[in-house]
């Protein structure tokens, strides 16, 4: 940065590759482009890594219209404050800026002040099921979403897709000691994950996602850190 001591020319702004501008009535000139250092260390390069890949994520959620996080400065700020604890994968800084994203366990789908609904991926009479913690009667009360994610793997280039649909309770569930449950093939697909979304008077409960996919399980190894950090010029000491 240089000071200019002599203002003739009386001008500010951009000129061709330098920035002039005022301060404390003098004038100074920089160039328009400063280089900062991108190397990080191992915890910028973690809280840079969630951070952008929740954001992400929140993408992900913003095709479908059926979005519930209440409380917070919004639906977006509320996503990313409870997906903080989220695992840390690693993506290289291209992968990031192509929006690679990843299914992880646990992702919060939904948060509000309900209480939550419990349900896990099992099976039912040799049949893969999502058993839930609802009878049939709290299930027909407002409205119930199934949220399916999908896992899809294109060489170094994975995407995550995702499918909201109402549950039909009469028809598309079977009752099994009292509580509903969802039954067919999807449920045991490995690239699959599944939350249930109850919506009563516009309401609802934190859920969170439950998969047995581990595809995110290889971003988040030595290997991969070290090949994230390597597209931000490698770490600090």
């Amino acid at each position: 940065m240089a000071q200019l001591l002599n203002d003739i020319l009386n001008i500010e702004g951009q000129l061709g590759e330098l920035t002039i501008y005022r301060r404390n009535g003098k004038l100074f000139v920089r160039p328009r482009h400063i280089n900062q250092p991108r190397r990080l260390s191992r915890k910028q390069l973690a809280q840079r890594e969630r951070l952008a890949h929740n954001n992400l994520l929140w993408r992900v959620m913003k095709r479908c219209r059926e979005r519930y996080f209440e409380g917070g400065a919004g639906p977006y700020y509320r996503f990313m404050s409870v997906n903080q604890l989220s695992p840390t994968v690693y993506l290289t800084k291209w992968q990031l800026v192509d929006g690679c994203t990843l299914l992880l366990p646990d992702m919060v789908v939904s948060d509000g002040p309900r209480e939550p609904i419990a349900y896990r991926l099992d099976e039912l009479a040799g049949e893969a099921a999502l058993l839930t913690s609802l009878t049939p009667d709290a299930a027909r009360e407002g409205k119930l979403l199934l949220y399916e994610l999908t896992q899809v793997l294109n060489r170094e280039r994975p995407q995550l897709r995702l499918k909201v649909e109402r549950v039909d309770v009469d028809e598309a569930t079977v009752v099994v000691d009292g509580r509903v449950a969802l039954t067919g093939e999807r449920f045991a697909d490995p690239m699959k994950g599944f939350a249930l979304v109850h919506v009563v008077d516009g309401h609802v409960a934190q859920q969170r996602v439950v998969t047995r996919c581990t595809c995110y399980e290889q971003f988040t190894t030595e290997e991969a850190l070290q090949e994230a950090a390597k597209s931000y010029k490698g770490l600090t000491e």
